[in-house]
């Protein structure tokens, strides 16, 4: 299997609204994943659980594979994402299934790019978060539709970091943008 070549699995949308149990009764949607089904990228890649997939050949989705707890693997999938897909639970899909190469796990907001190339600083202190809370950020950052909000959340969170050395709080963090949105 070469570095691009796609793994395409048959599943179907799981939602826990049908068994609370599972997952801990925490995520509404996901697709099961099969461990023989993947095995190959997971040997093969060196974080081989960060993935790019498609469904049924649509779409460009970064997101990981998550343990099951029995060996086996999901993936969570948001409102959001059933929506543009139209997904329903316990229809057959198929996924499309590389490793997630880049640098991040996710594409790099435009917006923090452009505030790191002015602003070593707030490169340096994100450079010190775990790639796990740098993803998380830049999702964060990401998420709104707006280019002036979203230059925004990343004016807050390199900020914010600046202000404690990488020392990220949570819920320090919402406090910070909740009160500097009011000097917006």
């Amino acid at each position: 299997m070469n570095e691009n070549a796609l793994i395409e699995v048959q599943t179907a949308l799981t939602s826990v609204q049908q068994d609370l149990e599972a997952y801990a009764g925490v995520y509404h949607n996901v697709f099961l994943v099969q461990e023989a089904d993947v095995r190959e990228l997971l040997q093969r890649e060196k974080n081989g659980t960060r993935i790019i997939f498609s469904i049924n050949g649509a779409g460009r989705i970064h997101r990981a594979f998550m343990p099951a707890g029995d060996g086996n693997f999901f993936i969570l999938i948001n409102q959001e994402i059933c929506r543009q897909f139209n997904l329903v639970p316990e229809v057959p899909v198929t996924l499309q299934i590389s490793p997630d190469n880049s640098e991040y796990g996710m594409p790099l907001p435009e917006e923090l790019a452009e505030l790191w190339a002015v602003d070593e600083e707030a490169y340096r202190v994100f450079h010190t978060l775990t790639p796990g809370k740098q993803r998380g950020l830049m999702y964060q950052i990401a998420k709104p539709k707006g280019a002036d909000t979203r230059v925004k959340k990343a004016v807050q969170i390199s900020e914010y970091l600046k202000q404690v050395n990488g020392k990220l709080d949570y819920r320090e963090l919402n406090a910070y943008i909740k009160a500097d949105n009011l000097n917006w």
